[in-house]
């Protein structure tokens, strides 16, 4: 696992109800007509929301553009009704554990 994986994990665990809004924003966007979507454009839906929602110490308002397709697998990975909503390219680490910089 690299790094920014091992991140992404440690970001679901604290926040176990952010995929459910991803799932969401994606279920309303397909009733909408869209075939496929932007994770970043999922991700800025959720900052706009949280922020004008809740206090500005949201996880939404603050989470890591870097992510964006992570949340995206894993949306598609969960929910096969996804499959295909998301156009993702081959996803090459960066830093994997115990390497050093």
């Amino acid at each position: 696992m690299d790094k920014l994986q091992a991140q992404w994990e440690v970001v679901k665990e604290a926040n176990p109800s952010f995929l459910d809004e991803c799932y969401r924003l994606c279920l309303y966007a397909r009733s909408k007509g869209f075939k496929r979507w932007s994770a970043d454009a999922m991700f800025h839906v959720l900052r706009w929301e949280s922020a004008s929602t809740t206090s500005s110490d949201d996880v939404n308002a603050k989470i890591n553009n870097n992510y964006s397709s992570l949340a995206a697998r894993d949306l598609m990975n969960e929910y096969p009704e996804l499959e295909g909503f998301f156009s993702l390219r081959l996803r090459r680490p960066r830093y994997t554990e115990g390497q050093l910089h």
